[in-house]
């Protein structure tokens, strides 16, 4: 607030300058002015004021009277003395005055009755009050408008500095505040910016060190799915050595080969989810529906009609486009097929929909749940949730519904 102060005593200080100058000014014309040659046409009134009244200088209250109607001021003398006065009340004694020689230069002689006397007439006196209470409203506006101009200047900058923070509160880091002045205005933004730094800052030490993370955990995963392979095939050539001969031995060597499957399997889920991030980071582009999708749904039907599914297509493309990653949708449609071969009854149809709504063109596949006779197959989730993220980060969606046996996932591609 400083500043502000500092403001305000500049604005104070060209205010009296203005005043004063302007006083000085005004008083030398009005002296000026009242210099000049009385108007015979003011003499002549007085005159014919008193003789119709029968006016005696002594007729204070009558003379107040006229010089109020006719906004001019007098002095009235009588051998020399004052004996009226407009400008200043004369039964004070301090007021005690004599005729100068300068009055008896400007005097005019004015018949009261009997009495000659010298009047003084001052036929621009009241003009500065007048003048003075311009002067002092000029002075006020001048500081008023200065303080208004440079209040607007700052609330700019202050509804600048707004929306600028409106920016960085959705999320994009990398706009600079503004920072000009010197008040304390401009160091609190000097402080969001430096603000903005560390935080641009930490997010990059973050994300470094979440791919690091990532990157160990696929390694793990990666080192770990390699002996497993081989520990799979060895317990492979083992169960069919001692197939039919001994029934203990081949039962542990089932189990134990059930959940070494089951083990490699997290640990590809899991290598697919920790590499999942790369998707993310690459770049997303508007291309045609139909030059995208049409690929993609066409594989998804041969490869399960090799799998022994029917497969019912619903396909209509327009000419819209979509904002999609094409190694990501791939993923996506890769993990679809994957659920339909292991989850879908073959004895019943595959549904495979594309329409276009209006916001997004979407994907849907319908298919019954397979009814397993032993253990149904334990499913993590993993690729759905990996499925899910690549859509949102395409601004898409992905949905699963289950009802009466009846599995439903749907993709939605955004328009642009």
């Amino acid at each position: 607030m400083r500043k502000f102060a500092d403001l305000i005593a500049v604005a104070f200080i060209l205010s009296v300058c203005l005043f004063f100058l302007s006083y000085s000014i005004s008083n030398y014309i009005i002296d000026r002015m009242s210099d000049a040659k009385t108007d015979e046409k003011i003499v002549s009134e007085l005159e014919a004021y008193a003789n119709e009244n029968r006016l005696k200088p002594e007729n204070r209250k009558e003379l107040w009277e006229w010089c109020r109607t006719r906004e001019v001021d007098i002095e009235v003398f009588v051998d020399g003395h004052l004996v009226f006065s407009s400008i200043f009340d004369v039964e004070d004694k301090q007021y005690n005055m004599e005729e100068t020689e300068r009055d008896k230069e400007n005097a005019r002689q004015v018949q009261f009755g009997d009495v000659k006397a010298d009047v003084v007439f001052y036929p621009y006196y009241h003009v500065y009050d007048k003048a003075m209470a311009v002067e002092i409203a000029a002075s006020v506006l001048l500081c008023f408008i200065i303080i208004v101009i440079a209040v607007r200047k700052e609330s700019r900058y202050i509804h600048l500095i707004n929306e600028e923070l409106q920016v960085l509160e959705g999320g994009d880091l990398t706009k600079e505040i503004t920072v000009r002045g010197d008040d304390e205005i401009t160091m609190l933004a000097e402080s969001v910016n430096e603000f903005r730094k560390s935080m641009l800052t930490q997010i990059v030490m973050i994300e470094q060190l979440e791919r690091s993370n990532r990157l160990t955990l696929a390694e793990i995963a990666h080192d770990l799915r390699t002996p497993l392979t081989s520990l799979i095939m060895y317990l492979d050539f083992a169960q069919k050595e001692i197939e039919g001969r001994e029934t203990a031995a081949e039962l542990y060597l089932t189990r134990a080969r059930e959940k070494s499957a089951r083990l490699k399997n997290l640990l590809d889920q899991n290598y697919s989810y920790t590499t999942m991030q790369d998707y993310s980071q690459m770049e997303k582009t508007e291309e045609p529906a139909y030059e995208v999708l049409r690929g993609f749904l066409g594989d998804i039907n041969s490869g399960l009609e090799r799998e022994g599914f029917f497969v019912r297509s619903e396909i209509s493309f327009g000419h819209s486009r979509i904002l999609v990653q094409r190694d990501a949708v791939g993923r996506v449609f890769g993990n679809l097929m994957s659920n339909i071969n292991k989850y879908a009854s073959k004895e019943d149809e595959v549904l495979i929909c594309c329409r276009e709504r209006d916001k997004y063109v979407e994907v849907t596949a319908v298919n019954k749940v397979r009814v397993f006779e032993g253990e149904k197959p334990e499913s993590t989730g993993f690729g759905s949730r990996i499925s899910k993220r690549l859509m949102e980060e395409m601004n898409g969606d992905y949905s699963t519904e289950e009802s009466d046996g009846i599995f439903t996932t749907t993709l939605r591609f955004l328009k642009t």
